[in-house]
């Protein structure tokens, strides 16, 4: 033991115990030590399981980008109300502007699915509620 040090240099060495090993302390820190993953009864490629949100979260999260909604859904019945009040001005039959429908919508179910990919599941069902039902009033407001 002359010449040795009392303290084992970290290498990554299969055989190391985790003793030795200052980085591998618990197997709640070391994926290695998982025992599915040990014992061979995780199916090869899939990785951990992906759980949804709290309620408390999902909810945070839908009044969080209430604003944003409300300003996009605001800028659709703008637009539909200003083609609405120019035509009824002028005489003529309103004519709904697609476009602009379109994109609003298309902006809320952007933000929905963004919320899925977050497993934001209830917020994200919530942005899709909302956004049939605004795309639903728009539509038939000028009809």
């Amino acid at each position: 033991m002359v010449g040795e040090s009392a303290i084992s240099m970290p290498t990554d060495h299969p055989g190391m115990s985790t003793r030795t090993h200052p980085r591998r302390a618990s197997p709640a820190q070391d994926p290695d030590m998982d025992s599915d993953r040990d014992m061979g009864t995780r199916p090869a490629g899939l990785g951990r399981r992906r759980e949804p949100r709290t309620g408390t979260s999902n909810l945070l999260v839908f009044l969080g980008l209430l604003p944003l909604d409300i300003l996009v859904g605001g800028g659709a019945w703008l637009a539909v109300g200003m083609r609405g009040w120019a035509a009824a001005h002028n005489g003529e039959d309103a004519v709904l502007p697609m476009t602009e429908l379109l994109w609003g919508g298309g902006v809320l179910a952007a933000i929905g699915l963004a919320l899925c990919w977050g497993r934001f599941w209830a917020a994200a069902v919530a942005q899709f509620g909302l956004t049939v039902v605004v795309m639903a009033v728009l539509s038939s407001s000028s009809g």
